[in-house]
Order: C-alpha cells, then sequence, then structure tokens
C-alpha cells in the first residue's frame, strides 16, 4: 500500500488453524477510504498500521483488514 491508493475494509483471514475470518469493527466492513501513510508495525505483524481518511476523518487501522481497490499512480 502506499499514499493515495484506495482500500477497502474487508475481513481478515483467520491467524490460526480453526479460527474464522475476522471482521473489523462492523460500521467499517465493506466501506472505502484512501491511504494517508503508513503509520508503523504492529506487535504482531498484521500488516502494520496505516492512516486513512474515511468518511471524511482520519483514522489508524490494521492493514490485515485493508484491501487495494485502486493503486495510486
Amino acid at each position: 500500500m502506499q499514499p493515495g491508493d484506495l482500500i477497502k475494509f474487508v475481513a481478515a483471514p483467520p491467524r490460526w488453524k480453526g479460527e474464522e475470518p475476522r471482521n473489523p469493527e462492523p460500521n467499517l466492513l465493506g466501506k472505502t477510504g484512501m491511504v494517508l501513510g503508513y503509520a508503523g508495525d504492529d506487535s504482531h505483524e498484521w500488516g502494520g498500521i496505516w492512516n486513512l481518511f474515511v468518511d471524511g476523518m482520519n483514522v489508524q487501522y490494521y492493514g490485515d483488514f485493508l484491501e487495494v481497490i485502486n493503486e495510486a499512480r
């Protein structure tokens, strides 16, 4: 991911055998936003933490819940 990419909030893959896919917060699932930049590593290496612009607000969220739907050029 890079600044300017458009993303969609999706279910993250299971972390271990037998776990179901994990959903982001219910109000975010399926929403779109724009990547503003990388905020840093997370403690579990689940895709890092990203700064995003979603619904007119700046938010931070884990990368494993984000899918790039249109790359910035």
